[in-house]
C-alpha cells in the first residue's frame, strides 16, 4: 500500500510541475507529506527488530549492526521538529542503549548443561625428565668433584663397563652439586645409627605416628584413591595385594606425590657415594644403577628429584629396586614412578615378591595381664608361638587369621607399652623399610583410609561406574 500510495505522489509531483512550466514565478518545494516520515519511522523500528533477532541468532556480525544503527539515527534527528518523530527517536534511543549495555548471550551454555560425566583429573602434575636431544660432553672433570678420586674411579668404572661416553660423564659430574646439606647427610650416615637412650624412648611412636596418621593425609589418600581407583583395582586382582595397603605405602613415603624430595637425585647418590666411608659402596652401586636406568628410559640425570637418600618416585624406590621390581603399570612402554599408576602397580608387585598372603592378616591389637611380657623379644624379627605368649599375658580378642606363631610389637607412648600382634604380612611391609614404626603407620595408615572410604566391602568390589571398563578391558 505504501508503494502504491508513493507512486500516486509522484504522479501529483509531475503533473504539477509540467503545469508550472509556463508561469513566470519560480516554481515552489513542495513540503514532504507527513505520512511518508510515519511511514519511515515505522520501517526503521521493524528494521530495527530485525536487526536485534538477526544479531542474537548470529547471523549479522556486530560491527555491522552497529554501523547500521549509526546511519538509521542521523535522519532521526533531522526530524527532531516533530513532536511524534521525537517520541520515535527518542524510544529507538532508548532501545539502542539498553541493547548495547546488555551482554552477548553465552555460547557455551550447552557445555555448562551437559550432564555426561567427565573423567576425574588427577591431583598429581607428572615432571618431565626426558633428556636433549644432544648430549653435551667435556674435555675434563670440573666442579665440586673434580679433586674426588672416587668419582674419577666411578667414571672409569662407567666407561669401561658400561660403555659410557666419557665426556658425557664429565659433564654430568662437573654439573652435580655437593650442597651443605647433603654434606651433612653423608657425613652422619658414615658414622651410623644414634642408639636412642631411655629419656627419647618415651612417647616415640606418639610423635612418629603424628608425622602420617593426620587429617591431611588421610584426606589425600582417600583423593588419591578416587583419582587412581582403576589402577588400585587392577593392581589387586594382579598381585593379590589389598589397595589400602599400597594406598598406606604411598601416603607414608611421599604423601601421595606432595613429597618426593627436595634434592637431585643425581646430587643425592654422589654425597652419599663419593662421601660416605661407611656405605660408600652401597650408594655408588645405586648411582650405577640410576645411571643405567637414565640411558634405558631415554631421562636427564639432572632432572629428577629425590629424597637425601636417593629414593626416587611416588613410591621412593631406589634405582637398583626399579629394576627388580619397577613394573608398567599403565602399559605405555615405559616404566616412571612419576606417575600414579606405575607407582601403584610397583608397589604392589614388591610386596608380592616379598612373599605378601593375599588375605593375610597384617596386625592385630593385643593386651597383656602382667610386665612378664618385657622379658620376651619384641620387633618385626621376633616370633613367638600363640600359646607361649598367652601364657605370659599376652591375648587379643581377634586373631583374624594369624594361626601358630606371631612377632610381639611393643610402641612406647606417653602412656605406656601398647602391644600389638603382627602377622606374616606385617613383616612384608618391613621389608620396605626395616622399622616395626614404619609397618605400623603403613598399617594404621591404610585402616583409616579404608575406613573413610566405607570399609573393606566397598574398597574390594568392583564399582559399577563407567570408570571401571576401562578395568575390565585391561583385565581381559
Amino acid at each position: 500500500m505504501l508503494a502504491g500510495i508513493s507512486i500516486c505522489i509522484a504522479v501529483v509531483n509531475m503533473t504539477s510541475c509540467s503545469n508550472t512550466k509556463n508561469d513566470t514565478k519560480p516554481a515552489t518545494k513542495v513540503k514532504p507529506v507527513k505520512h511518508h516520515v510515519k511511514a519511515d519511522t515505522k520501517q526503521k523500528q521493524q528494521y530495527a527488530k530485525l536487526l536485534d533477532i538477526w544479531e542474537k541468532q548470529g547471523l549479522v556480525k556486530p560491527k555491522t549492526t552497529q554501523n547500521i544503527r549509526t546511519a538509521t539515527a542521523k535522519p532521526a534527528k533531522k526530524l527532531a521538529q516533530s513532536k511524534a518523530t521525537n517520541k520515535v527517536s527518542s524510544k529507538v534511543a532508548q532501545q539502542k542503549v539498553v541493547y548495547e549495555k546488555r551482554r552477548p548471550p553465552a555460547r557455551n551454555k550447552i557445555v555448562r548443561n551437559n550432564t555426561a560425566k567427565k573423567p576425574v583429573k588427577s591431583s598429581y602434575r607428572t615432571p618431565s625428565h626426558r633428556a636433549p636431544v644432544k648430549n653435551i660432553k667435556y674435555a675434563s672433570l670440573s666442579g665440586d668433584y673434580v679433586n674426588n678420586q672416587q668419582t674419577h674411579a666411578f667414571i672409569n668404572k662407567m666407561v669401561n663397563k658400561h660403555g659410557f661416553d666419557r665426556g658425557y660423564l664429565n659433564y654430568l659430574f662437573a654439573n652435580t652439586e655437593a650442597t651443605p646439606f647433603l654434606k651433612r647427610m653423608a657425613y652422619s650416615d658414615a658414622k651410623g645409627p644414634i642408639k636412642s637412650t631411655k629419656k627419647s624412648r618415651s612417647g616415640r611412636w606418639n610423635r612418629y605416628r603424628g608425622n602420617f596418621l593426620t587429617e591431611k593425609t588421610i584426606s589425600k589418600g582417600v583423593q588419591f584413591w578416587r583419582e587412581n581407583r582403576v589402577a588400585l583395582q587392577q593392581a589387586e586382582q594382579k598381585y593379590g595385594v589389598p589397595q589400602e595397603y599400597i594406598l598406606g605405602i604411598i601416603g607414608v613415603e611421599t604423601r601421595y606425590g606432595g613429597n618426593v624430595g627436595k634434592n637431585r637425585a643425581i646430587d643425592a647418590l654422589s654425597a652419599m657415594g663419593f662421601d660416605n666411608a661407611r656405605r660408600g659402596k652401597y650408594f655408588q652401586s645405586e648411582l650405577e644403577s640410576y645411571l643405567l636406568m637414565t640411558r634405558k628410559e631415554g631421562l636427564d640425570p639432572l632432572k629428577p628429584m629425590a629424597s637425601y637418600a636417593g629414593a626416587l618416585g611416588l613410591c621412593q624406590f631406589m634405582p637398583s629396586n626399579i629394576k627388580r621390581y619397577a613394573v608398567d603399570h599403565d602399559r605405555n612402554g615405559h616404566i616412571n614412578l612419576w606417575t600414579p599408576k606405575d607407582a601403584i602397580g610397583s608397589v604392589a608387585n614388591y610386596f608380592k615378591k616379598h612373599g605378601w598372603k593375599t588375605g593375610g592378616t597384617v596386625a592385630v591389637r593385643a593386651s597383656s595381664k602382667n610386665s612378664s611380657y618385657k622379658s620376651l623379644r619384641t620387633g618385626f624379627k621376633s616370633s613367638h608361638s600363640l600359646n607361649s605368649l598367652k601364657s605370659r599375658g599376652v591375648s587379643a580378642d581377634y586373631l583374624g587369621n594369624i594361626s601358630g606363631k606371631a612377632s610381639l610389637i611393643k610402641l612406647n607412648t606417653y602412656s605406656g607399652d601398647e602391644l600389638w600382634l603382627g602377622g606374616h604380612n606385617f613383616y612384608v611391609i618391613t621389608r620396605y623399610n626395616h622399622s616395626s614404626h614404619y609397618a605400623m603407620a603403613v598399617h594404621q595408615l591404610a585402616e583409616a583410609i579404608d575406613a573413610r572410604i566405607g570399609g573393606k566391602s566397598v574398597i574390594r568390589q568392583a564399582s559399577i561406574d563407567s570408570e571401571l571398563d576401562e578395568y575390565r578391558a585391561l583385565l581381559d
